[in-house]
């Protein structure tokens, strides 16, 4: 059996995946985590998690899945190009699945992996109209989104997203192993605004870094 592999970065979240990594090591799956170095990676949570393997030393055909936690402070894991070298390493491989969550996917996208595909997350509306690598005109308000090898999906639908990326890999599942799932995701629940004066000026802030430290994400790729 092939391995599946989590990728960590900077206050990524474990809470969105753990129903996910619960599952898959129960049901046998084998398991890597792995991030940029093997310095240890604290996450959203407060907890602090020791990666075994660099990106450098992931073997690609080891491997089936990759999965992407969410992420709390996305920018400064953006400008960490080794994120990004090593997700492009996955653009010639549509048999891995990537699964990510949350506002993950904005690491796909800025390493290519989003070019004219369809996706979701949990993404405040300012943040896709101001990184034009996000291609705005492909997200969707679902809770998840599948297209080929690469599935995404939104935070809340943690419980939703494990038993995709479980039923992707072919395992058989009992019924609503989580409990009860949300019956109706509406656009209201899955669109989100910045309210507060806080949330402004962090993206503000964070905005202003990214284009000082990584303009190529703001050029043209056309």
């Amino acid at each position: 059996m092939k391995k599946t592999a989590v990728m960590i970065y900077r206050a990524f979240c474990m809470q969105e995946i753990s129903c996910l990594t619960d599952w898959l090591v129960g049901l046998g799956k084998p398991m890597i985590v792995c991030a940029a170095d093997h310095q240890p990676v604290k996450t959203e949570e407060g907890f602090t998690v020791l990666p075994e393997f660099s990106y450098d030393e992931v073997n690609l055909d080891e491997i089936d899945c990759l999965i992407l936690p969410g992420i709390s402070e996305f920018p400064e894991v953006l400008k960490d190009q080794r994120q990004l070298d090593f997700l492009a390493r996955f653009k010639e491989r549509p048999d891995i699945l990537i699964a990510s969550i949350s506002v993950s996917p904005v690491l796909l996208a800025a390493a290519g992996l989003l070019e004219g595909i369809c996706y979701c997350g949990g993404f405040y509306q300012e943040v896709l109209d101001d990184l034009p690598f996000m291609e705005k005109e492909n997200f969707r308000f679902e809770p998840i989104v599948v297209e080929g090898n690469i599935m995404t999906a939104f935070g809340g639908a943690f419980r939703e997203f494990a038993l995709a990326v479980m039923e992707k890999l072919g395992f058989e599942v009992p019924a609503e192993p989580f409990g009860p799932l949300a019956e109706n995701w509406t656009r209201d629940k899955l669109n989100f605004a910045m309210e507060s004066e806080v949330e402004k000026t962090y993206w503000k802030n964070a905005l202003a870094m990214l284009k000082r430290e990584c303009p190529q994400f703001f050029e043209n790729r056309g």
